[in-house]
């Protein structure tokens, strides 16, 4: 041991004194193999900090994109959860667009559905809010998820990338074990990562399509509204809009009444009147002189009239002296005494005035049972409405025979207008059924006719146009049990279509659709030419010639060049039209019903339209909406016959009030039966005296 000490101090070298010792090999530098070893050791140590450094950062992206994948998972799930909840509206909008169709040929039929159907479309309206709404959330939704989407990518870009670089440090670097697992383990987490990324793209996408075909939906669901708002505003305005259907006229600039300082048509003369005359002094003292005491002498006298009217109910006292026989012949009567004052029904103490009045105010004014009954009252007559209710049956054998007449009357003439309207009848409930009926009409030149009917079908018609005596042109609509009575009365009916019926169906075609205001403008024009050109024609025309002249046949060729142009156009524009257009009905029906519709061309006496029935149906129209309709068959019944034998009269210019005393009176002298000759009744069997004698006077 001290050896080694010594020779390790001393500069020689043990190793070069040994004998033989310059022939062995060079020992290799052990020192420097150290450092070298050292050195590759520092470096390998310093390479594992480094791959642990890009281990912790792996984790660390890995568990960035945990958190990501998670958060958009939880977006995903909320969108799927949103387009549910969007899928449930749109199912729900559904039912509600076929509830909407269901419920709007009810408010066709019936007025009194209207208010449903706009409570349904104010639910639509409502329904159209929440489907936009949804359609917002998608859309919000959708551009949302496109955002992460790019966010997901742009990560993805960066993890591809980082994925890439650890790839490549794999490459230069042997790494433990344990660090390629775990980078591998970051890799496959990428992976996952990126196939969630392309499960959240393929959601997107479906929600793209889903929001696409809910815009689809929108869409269609936006065109039926449109559709029920435009039948809304049809119903509306026939419900509550104006009922006139003339075209707005622009104003003259001038007020309306009598314009100052112009001619007037000064007062109504009324001989007819009776004259009661008073007569008005001033005061004895008055007509005397203040000064000297004479009195003053008359000079004339001035005038004026007043028209005063006097109603008031009385009670009329009938007293029948009685006359005993004085003598003892046993062939004269005991007693004798003026015949009992003729009642119109027995055991009644009502006069044929009040009854007549009643009459009147009932079926002429169109007042109700009740109000008359007060206003009777207020003239110090106190009549129960059910006392008043209760003398129709009373009345219907008085009137009836006089319905006969007037319908048989009719029978013989050559043009007739038709039309019907809605009636109620109450005791029609108690069948099982509706109170719905049908108030009928037929209209001659000087004889009006009524039916009022449960049944809307040809049978109903038939009752009123069952029996001819010559070829009748009827003027009507196009309603089917008109034609369906022409097929069964061949060759006995011609029909006259009315054209303010077929200008009625563009109006209504055109209403709430603003961009067929101009189509339907041109189309009313057109018609309206019609009007003045057949106009113009009637100017020349004289029904009792054998032929007309030069001027009529011009204005005959310049109506049928015009017609033909109205037809040739719509054939043109329907050809033109797809199937559903909303014009294509109205169209459709000027274009089926060109016969029908040209009637009056070769008959000028013939009108084209049925404006006439409708007005004669005005007033029971008001009458209907005053009293409910009739409770019982009988009273409608009565109130037909009623209808038909004031109409009648009044188109006659006879007196009603005037001519009810008369028949009233007549009908009570005959034992409370109608007359046997209807002849002095019926204005046109009537002698020229009778007439003026129940003419109005004035």
């Amino acid at each position: 041991m001290v050896a080694p000490m010594a020779y390790r101090d001393t500069e020689v070298d043990p190793i070069a004194q040994v004998p033989g010792a310059a022939s062995l090999p060079t020992p290799p530098d052990w020192r420097r193999l150290y450092e070298q070893t050292l050195e590759r050791a520092e470096a390998a140590e310093a390479r594992t900090e480094e791959l642990k450094s890009a281990e912790l950062s792996a984790r660390t992206d890995a568990g960035y994109w945990r958190s990501q994948f998670q958060a958009a998972r939880r977006k995903r799930l909320e969108a799927v959860e949103h387009a549910r909840q969007a899928r449930r509206a749109a199912k729900a909008l559904r039912r509600d667009v076929a509830r909407m169709h269901k419920a709007l040929p009810k408010a066709e039929a019936q007025a009194t559905e209207i208010g449903r159907l706009r409570r349904s479309l104010s639910r639509s309206d409502d329904n159209q809010a929440r489907l936009r709404h949804l359609l917002h959330e998608a859309l919000r939704l959708h551009d949302k998820l496109k955002g992460r989407c790019r966010r997901l990518r742009t990560a993805l870009k960066r993890s591809v990338a980082a994925k890439d670089g650890l790839k490549a440090r794999l490459r230069c670097v042997t790494a433990p074990a344990a660090a390629d697992a775990d980078l591998r383990k970051a890799l496959a987490r990428s992976r996952r990562h990126k196939t969630a990324l392309n499960a959240v793209t393929k959601e997107n996408t479906r929600l793209r399509r889903t929001v696409t075909r809910l815009r689809h939906r929108t869409g269609a669901q936006e065109t039926e509204i449109a559709k029920l708002r435009a039948t809304r505003a049809v119903l509306a305005k026939a419900l509550h809009g104006r009922k006139s259907e003339m075209r707005e006229r622009p104003g003259t600039g001038h007020p309306r009444g009598q314009v100052r300082g112009g001619p007037g048509h000064g007062r109504t003369p009324r001989p007819a009147l009776e004259e009661r005359v008073e007569e008005n002094h001033p005061p004895e003292v008055a007509r005397t002189c203040g000064g000297c005491g004479k009195p003053y002498a008359a000079v004339g006298a001035e005038e004026s009239a007043l028209v005063e009217i006097e109603v008031k109910a009385h009670r009329r006292v009938i007293r029948r002296g009685r006359w005993r026989r004085t003598c003892g012949c046993a062939a004269s009567p005991a007693e004798v005494s003026a015949p009992p004052v003729p009642r119109l029904f027995p055991n009644t103490s009502f006069g044929v005035s009040v009854w007549s009045r009643f009459l009147y105010e009932r079926y002429a004014c169109l007042r109700p049972v009740h109000r008359i009954s007060a206003w009777f009252g207020d003239q110090g007559l106190p009549v129960a409405a059910g006392t008043l209710a209760d003398s129709v049956p009373r009345f219907v054998p008085l009137f009836e025979p006089l319905g006969e007449a007037i319908l048989a009357h009719q029978t013989a003439a050559a043009l007739r207008h038709a039309d019907e309207t809605g009636w109620r009848v109450q005791a029609l409930r108690t069948e099982g059924r509706s109170a719905r009926a049908w108030l009928w009409t037929s209209v001659s030149d000087d004889a009006v006719y009524f039916h009022i009917d449960p049944s809307r079908s040809a049978a109903a018609a038939q009752t009123l146009f069952g029996e001819f005596q010559c070829v009748t042109v009827i003027v009507c609509d196009r309603y089917s049990a008109y034609k369906k009575l022409m097929r069964l009365l061949s060759g006995l009916v011609i029909l006259q279509f009315c054209w303010s019926h077929q200008r009625r169906d563009f109006i209504q075609c055109a209403a709430g659709q603003v961009d067929l205001t101009g189509w339907c403008e041109a189309w009313l024009e057109r018609i309206a030419a019609i009007y003045r050109l057949n106009e113009a024609r009637l100017v020349h025309y004289d029904r009792g010639a054998e032929s007309q002249g030069a001027a009529f046949d011009a204005a005959q060729q310049a109506l049928e060049t015009a017609l033909d142009d109205v037809f040739a156009v719509a054939e043109r524009e329907l050809a033109g039209l797809p199937d559903d257009a909303r014009e294509g009905k109205a169209l459709r029906s000027l274009v089926n019903h060109r016969e029908g519709l040209t009637v009056f061309v070769d008959r000028p006496w013939v009108p084209l339209d049925n404006n006439t029935a409708e007005r004669i149906l005005r007033a029971p129209a008001i009458g209907r909406r005053l009293s409910f309709g009739s409770d019982s068959g009988i009273g409608a019944r009565y109130t037909a016959l009623m209808y038909s034998v004031i109409g009648t009269l009044n188109v006659n210019g006879i007196d009603v009030p005037r001519w009810l005393d008369a028949w009233l009176a007549a009908c009570a002298e005959n034992g409370g039966r109608p007359p046997d000759d209807l002849a002095p009744w019926l204005p046109w069997s009537m002698d020229e005296a009778r007439r003026r004698e129940l003419t109005a006077a004035g």
